[in-house]
């Protein structure tokens, strides 16, 4: 997504790379709002909402496995290329461009409601995704100047510490079988 946003910025002349400002505030910002985006999920899991409990069963059968080989290194790799690359396509590119076209408001709308599409695992899912690319869209412009280091913090924080929940509740569901698979397949393999 990283490549795709800016090339898309390339192609419709947005500059991407110069709403990156390096900066303590933005830092500090984009972890708060990633703990505190990642609290207000841990929260609403657990509410008695059968719709919630079918969103972790399918991110858990979905992509947990693959999470739960995964050591914390390589989880906040991913975590970090998934913030930068659906920040930069999504609000450095796509909200930018469409506050060209429209205006802040279209910008803001119509990049979280694409954003919510993007991530459509569940029809709550893609309205929770929809209304988390709203407060990504605000906090691109939370600090006063247009930084897009604050959504990607926050973006980048978040899918870490949920990654850590989803994959130890994938250990904890599939136990041993998560290995047998991998073990299986090594076997398989002959010249």
């Amino acid at each position: 997504m990283l490549v795709i946003g800016l090339f898309l910025g390339w192609v419709f002349s947005v500059e991407v790379a110069d709403q990156i400002h390096w900066n303590w505030t933005a830092l500090m910002w984009g972890s708060l709002a990633g703990i505190v985006l990642f609290l207000l999920v841990m929260g609403l899991e657990h509410l008695p909402f059968d719709p919630l409990r079918s969103i972790q069963d399918r991110i858990i059968a979905t992509i947990g496995k693959a999470l739960a080989k995964c050591t914390l290194l390589e989880l906040a790799l991913i975590s970090l290329l998934a913030g930068l690359g659906e920040e930069v396509l999504f609000r450095g590119f796509l909200m930018t461009w469409l506050e060209s076209l429209g205006g802040y408001w279209v910008g803001l709308g119509v990049s979280s409601i694409v954003f919510g599409l993007v991530h459509s695992i569940t029809w709550l899912y893609m309205i929770f995704t929809a209304l988390s690319g709203l407060f990504l869209g605000w906090l691109f412009d939370a600090t006063g100047e247009r930084n897009l280091l604050v959504p990607i913090v926050c973006h980048a924080l978040y899918d870490f510490l949920a990654f850590i929940v989803i994959a130890r509740e994938a250990r904890k569901t599939f136990g041993d079988a998560l290995y047998e698979e991998e073990a299986e397949t090594e076997n398989e393999f002959e010249w």
